[in-house]
């Protein structure tokens, strides 16, 4: 029987009451100790519940349409979206919002065409934008980690750097050893993520599709492909990013010495 009936039944203005009380003791918490967090918290709140609405209106139009072009543009918007994000982790970094956008573009068009090749995923709005949404959201975190590592390292490492190319080395060669520093730091949630899947937490998938009554073997099948899926989208993206990004932060680190 399915669980999603009677929780969406329970979605009442006590339910609605019950989260704002949540949301207050996490405002009381930052008034408390002074954290200073608390205008964040509510109108990082408020800006969700108005984006998932919007959201949830927007796919039920789509997934009626079942246009192909309506399922790129949707994506394509996503990640122009994304790229912002990126643009302000990567600040100092030349042209950050542009490497955002084509890393996560790459690594969601490989992950996609891989998924739909295989038969993971079919060609329907109800499949590619959960699926394509999670994609980008992950590999928009990875790149904006990434962007920031490299960001810190560039500036501590500077005098190093320079004085590389200063005895012949151009600047992909002066970057080369922090490649592997800053997309081993960018992977670290993910991939402790994946270490700690079904014995520390239970993740999204899997409690929504069993909220939903699927059986708990096939949500925890679906949530491993994804998890896979995400990984695999996530080195690729950033690998990407530090691959374009690595050269012209150096040159930006360079100009700001002159």
């Amino acid at each position: 029987m399915s669980l999603a009936p009677d929780f969406y039944r329970q979605f009442s203005p006590w339910a609605v009451v019950g989260m704002l009380g949540l949301l207050g003791s996490a405002w009381t918490i930052s008034a408390w100790q002074k954290l200073g967090i608390g205008r964040d918290l509510l109108w990082s709140s408020l800006r969700a519940t108005v984006q998932l609405g919007i959201m949830g209106l927007l796919l039920a139009w789509l997934f009626r349409q079942q246009q192909t072009w309506l399922l790129v543009l949707f994506l394509l918007a996503m990640t122009l979206a994304a790229g912002t994000f990126n643009r302000r982790r990567g600040a100092g970094i030349p042209h950050a919002y542009w490497i955002g956008v084509g890393s996560i573009a790459v690594a969601t068009t490989a992950t996609l065409a891989w998924m739909l090749v295989s038969g993971l995923v079919q060609w329907r709005g109800e499949s590619l934008v959960p699926i394509g949404g999670m994609i980008i959201g992950n590999a928009m975190n990875a790149v904006s980690l990434a962007l920031n590592r490299l960001r810190a390292e560039v500036d501590h490492r500077e005098d190093a750097l320079l004085a590389m190319m200063a005895l012949g080395a151009d600047r992909r060669q002066a970057m080369r050893p922090l490649y592997g520093v800053v997309v081993r730091s960018a992977l670290i949630p993910t991939v402790d993520s994946l270490k700690s899947v079904g014995m520390i937490h239970i993740p999204g998938i899997t409690a929504g599709m069993i909220l939903a009554g699927m059986s708990p073997l096939a949500a925890v099948s679906m949530q491993l492909i994804v998890m896979i899926m995400l990984t695999a989208a996530v080195a690729l993206s950033t690998s990407t990013a530090v691959l374009l990004a690595a050269p012209v932060a150096l040159t930006f680190s360079s100009r700001r010495m002159e």
